[in-house]
């Protein structure tokens, strides 16, 4: 997902660490409204979801019914144009991951990072519970009443469970708070999983609280100083 104001700042950015970090074959599809005009590598695709100004932020979850309805498969990986990758991703835990979730289809979403980790520290340990383990991962669940539920930090998603969830009208912020409830009122119905061994890592560069502003340096996490480098000098670094 991507937007007229942030596109060409953070999106050679994104593809640049993504195929180095992960993979340069998979193809990616930029959901976004004005094509950018920033070149981007041949295994991303743009898809157009109307007019920018018809989609104000507080109709982001509009624009997101489009991407489910008309460009997701029944099963996909969601990341931000600025959440850039910080190191190599673990493509084989991920892959193990996508299995599970097409198995089991009552998993709503499984977290790639360290979000179920960290979700809800005052119910449990770390805010979860253990759910047993698939190959080399061990998995977690974050129970029903856990924060965050709908987090839209990377993971990977079930297109149809999702989409109960994903009304009119929302900001992203206010969809992931207020699609955590929705996705509580489900109980044990549909179940939020991640791993202890987070296989992608990724970092965000655009705060809600500093708008406008690229954020390199926060949340205990940074580009490495070689990346920094070889992003300036292409000439894809943030700005």
């Amino acid at each position: 997902m991507t937007s007229d104001h942030s596109q060409d700042r953070v999106l050679p950015g994104f593809a640049w660490l993504f195929n180095k970090y992960f993979d340069p074959d998979a193809p990616v599809a930029v959901c976004g409204f004005t094509s950018p005009t920033a070149p981007l590598p041949g295994n991303f695709s743009f898809y157009s979801l109307g007019a920018f100004q018809d989609y104000p932020a507080n109709k982001w979850s509009d624009a997101f019914r489009k991407v489910l309805v008309n460009v997701a498969d029944e099963h996909f990986i969601l990341l931000l144009d600025d959440y850039f990758l910080l190191r190599q991703v673990d493509t084989q835990a991920v892959r193990i991951l996508w299995d599970y979730a097409r198995q089991f289809r009552y998993v709503l979403k499984i977290d790639l990072a360290v979000d179920r980790l960290y979700a809800d520290p005052g119910r449990h340990l770390y805010g979860y519970n253990n759910y047993g383990s698939v190959a080399y991962l061990d998995l977690i669940h974050s129970p029903p009443g856990s924060n965050y539920q709908l987090s839209l930090w990377g993971g990977i998603w079930n297109r149809d469970l999702l989409m109960p969830s994903v009304i009119p009208g929302e900001t992203a912020q206010q969809l992931e708070l207020n699609g955590t409830g929705r996705v509580n009122q489900a109980g044990s119905a549909v179940v939020v999983l991640g791993t202890r061994q987070a296989p992608l890592i990724h970092g965000n560069l655009l705060q809600s609280g500093r708008p406008g502003e690229i954020v390199l340096d926060t949340g205990g996490w940074r580009l490495a100083a070689g990346d920094e480098v070889e992003m300036t000098r292409l000439g894809v670094m943030p700005v």
